[in-house]
């Protein structure tokens, strides 16, 4: 089990503490996933007309998408990851929809 300590600041309160007991749970980092998906959209465009890249290219648009996952997005709405694709597909001659990367569990 873990414990999870959460300490807010209220003007007029001053500090307040909340315990939540967890069995198991996964803790992310908002501002490094966007950071991280930020770097794979470069990565993405670094590799855009490397041809021999492809399993890199999926990958990291897969990766693009389970971020969007794990930050509660839904993939279906995301319109640079639907942009990335055209470029995509303009360039390696593909057809990659956002349905392909759609995670759901």
């Amino acid at each position: 089990m873990s414990v999870l300590i959460k300490i807010d600041h209220s003007r007029k309160r001053g500090k307040k503490v909340s315990v939540f007991k967890i069995d198991r749970s996964v803790v992310v980092d908002e501002k490094a996933m966007k950071f991280r998906k930020d770097e794979l959209y470069k990565l993405v465009n670094e590799i855009m007309d490397q041809h021999d890249l492809e399993t890199l290219m999926i990958s990291t648009l897969s990766k693009i998408a389970f971020i969007d996952y794990l930050l509660g997005m839904d993939v279906m709405e995301n319109k640079r990851l639907e942009s990335m694709l055209n470029v995509v597909n303009s360039n390696r001659g593909t057809n990659h929809q956002l349905t392909d990367f759609y995670i759901r569990f």
